[in-house]
């Protein structure tokens, strides 16, 4: 279980860095170069930081080893900031820039396990540090570096504190990098004399480069965790306390079982035969790896038990982890404490469709934290039938935090000025409504809106008094479209509404009312402004083309009519 808390640990900083390197926001960027990609990259960047507490850390490079975009970290704080152009620096002949340059495409290059150093000396109090770096492909062409520093003390003090075991990290000199006893540590670089072998002078060097003590301990290459040629090892002694007490529960364990067997074998004494100890101990065996499979389920897996009157009835430190509740604060409560308040009730009338009548189901839930944040879980949801299969007893859920993954997905979907979906998102979007509609029959409806004489704006006031305009807008518009309805910027100062499931009646009357709360809706500076609007509901002749190409017909008559009119199919 060491081992795989610090595989994830690790693997989870390499997930971030290709989030990073295939979003199509940081793709557009490294083709470009321009500001603006530039800019958003860059939040792209900070986002990251934010989902990863431990990065402190996170840069660019060029081709030329140039630093392009650098985020640091305050540390022990949220406090990310973009280092300025000026302040940026050559980084060409570092090691880290050097050997990763020689590393393959695809492959992740792993730094030593080592000590920040700022100004030439190294960092007080101690900050542990591990840099992940990869080089950036775009069809077969190089275009430099993403590399992040990682501060490693929340792992080792997790590795530090582990109840089982007295746990040991040693370099291939047999300097300490982690020792229970923190002043042993780092002796590499602080020169404090403490090695494995001051430590435990019965071991030899042959013996340290064997895999197993079988009279101190266990000894793991980490040489395939910490992919850094530094041949890092995992040195393991079971703690005495932790001994103690499994004797004691053993010998208490023993005892019970012994009853229950003498009681058991008094009538049937000549039949049985199997020997006690051995029945001892192999059921010994089988409860202590249950009660390790149990623990590891409960730490690591996030679950939940929900009764048939939908309030739960158990989960794992996994979730109360995730979600910041206590376990004795979830009991008894409606799963629906988690619930964001953003997702479509469509979703959760499905989902309690399918597992009250016996079927799993599969999909994302955005959920909200004791403190009110958001987060996302891939979740499946499975029902527990009785003995004979014919009711329903239960249900428990089994998910995995998708949150960081969700994250940079709704960024490369955003707008970044109006905050609304971006074109890329509605013309995914159109696509699926498209496919829904042709298998289907689910009918949809479209609406082009565009804001009269916007030039005038910015001619008269600037665009920054233009970028306020369609923020404003933006705002009208979400706030009384519904939460299943697909609003974005298609452009410009042109935005498109995907009306759901709603025919051109529907969709007719909900472009008017929009159209008179614009016309009466007083903006900070220009006061007051009017839209035109085109509305159409798709056809079985349609495909994406011919629908946006209708759509924008009507916008243009509508402008041609005198502007702040609705034209619609109803009008053609």
């Amino acid at each position: 279980m060491i081992k795989t808390k610090i595989n994830n640990y690790l693997h989870k900083v390499e997930n971030a860095l290709l989030a990073i390197q295939k979003n199509d926001l940081f793709i557009d960027y490294i083709q470009n170069q321009d500001q603006n990609s530039k800019n958003i990259v860059q939040n792209l960047f900070i986002n990251s930081m934010y989902n990863n507490e431990n990065f402190f850390q996170l840069r660019f490079l060029d081709k030329n080893g140039i630093e392009k975009i650098r985020l640091d970290r305050k540390r022990h704080t949220n406090n990310i900031f973009v280092v300025k152009d000026e302040k940026l620096q050559d980084k060409s002949k570092r090691y880290y820039f050097t050997e990763t340059l020689n590393s393959k495409s695809g492959e992740y290059w792993h730094s030593k396990l080592d000590l920040n150093v700022e100004n030439g000396e190294i960092e007080k109090p101690l900050k542990p540090t591990y840099r992940i770096s990869t080089n950036v492909y775009y069809k077969g062409k190089f275009y430099g570096i993403l590399i992040v520093n990682v501060e490693m003390t929340k792992l080792l003090t997790a590795l530090r504190n582990n109840n089982q075991f007295l746990v040991y990290l040693i370099d291939n000199e047999g300097n300490f990098i982690l020792n229970p006893n923190q002043n042993k540590e780092w002796g590499k670089y602080l020169n404090n004399g403490h090695t494995v072998f001051s430590e435990f002078p019965d071991i030899s060097e042959d013996a340290f480069s064997s895999n197993t003590f079988n009279e101190f301990g266990y000894i793991f290459p980490l040489k395939d965790t910490f992919t850094n040629n530094e041949n890092i090892r995992l040195l393991l002694k079971v703690k005495d306390e932790y001994l103690k007490n499994v004797k004691t529960d053993n010998i208490s364990y023993a005892y019970t079982l012994g009853i229950i067997i003498l009681l058991i074998s008094l009538p049937i004494g000549l039949i049985i035969s199997y020997p006690v100890s051995k029945i001892y101990m192999t059921t010994n065996k089988l409860y202590s790896e249950n009660l390790r499979y149990i623990d590891t389920i409960d730490k690591y897996v996030i679950t939940m038990t929900v009764g048939t009157d939908k309030k739960i009835t158990d989960v794992s430190s996994a979730l109360c982890n995730v979600s910041g509740y206590k376990k004795e604060e979830l009991i008894g409560e409606k799963p629906s404490i988690f619930k964001s308040g953003e997702m479509d009730d469509k979703v959760y009338k499905d989902l309690w469709s399918k597992i009250t009548n016996g079927f799993v189901w599969s999909g994302d839930l955005q959920n909200k934290t004791k403190d009110g944040s958001v987060y996302w879980l891939k979740t499946n949801i499975l029902p527990n039938l009785s003995f004979d299969n014919k009711v329903v007893e239960s249900y428990t859920s089994l998910s995995e935090d998708i949150t960081d993954k969700k994250q940079i997905e709704i960024i490369s979907q955003t707008d970044k000025l109006t905050q609304l979906y971006n074109r890329l998102k509605l013309d995914e979007s159109l696509e699926n409504e498209m496919n829904r509609f042709t298998r289907h029959n689910d009918i949809f409806s479209i609406i082009l809106i565009d804001m009269d004489k916007f030039k005038s704006v910015n001619d008269n006031y600037g665009h920054q008094v233009g970028d306020s305009v369609l923020i404003e807008l933006s705002e009208i518009l979400k706030k009384h479209s519904r939460k299943i309805d697909i609003v974005g910027r298609w452009g410009g100062e042109e935005f498109m509404i995907i009306c759901i499931n709603t025919d051109i009646k529907g969709a007719t009357h909900f472009a008017e009312n929009l159209r008179t709360l614009v016309e009466e809706y007083k903006f900070d500076v220009v006061k007051h402004k009017t839209i035109s609007v085109g509305v159409t509901e798709v056809k079985r002749t349609d495909n994406i083309e011919t629908l946006i190409k209708r759509v924008d017909e009507y916008l243009y008559e509508a402008k041609e009519n005198g502007r702040n009119k609705v034209i619609s199919d109803l009008e053609s």
